[in-house]
């Protein structure tokens, strides 16, 4: 990462749409009811076209994915896809985990 080319860091970046698990049935309850309350379509986002996005206009990101499965039902992505794709892009993504620590040893492993 060449943080003199930089022009800013985006610090709260999302990770939902997972590319090595199937689309999660929840998940998709959660998107139309987004568009419903917003009364536009939602598109959330690939890794990649998170990566392209900040890569054109030189932000980073530190990017994540939420750990809300036991609050929500709604499958998250993992960590470590989260890592692998941030460390293949590392050029303009840092990787941050989340865990919920009410998981206990389920959420450590």
């Amino acid at each position: 990462m060449n943080v003199d080319e930089l022009v800013a860091i985006d610090v709260h970046t999302h990770a939902e749409v997972s590319l090595r698990d199937p689309p999660d049935e929840l998940a998709k309850q959660f998107e139309e009811a987004a568009e419903h309350h917003f009364n536009q379509k939602m598109k959330r986002p690939t890794m990649p076209e998170a990566a392209e996005y900040y890569r054109q206009r030189k932000i980073a990101c530190i990017v994540f994915t939420v750990d809300s499965e036991r609050a929500t039902g709604r499958r998250r992505m993992s960590n470590e896809e989260v890592a692998d794709f941030a460390n293949q892009n590392s050029d303009i993504m840092i990787p941050f985990a989340s865990n919920d620590p009410a998981k206990g040893k389920l959420g450590a492993r």
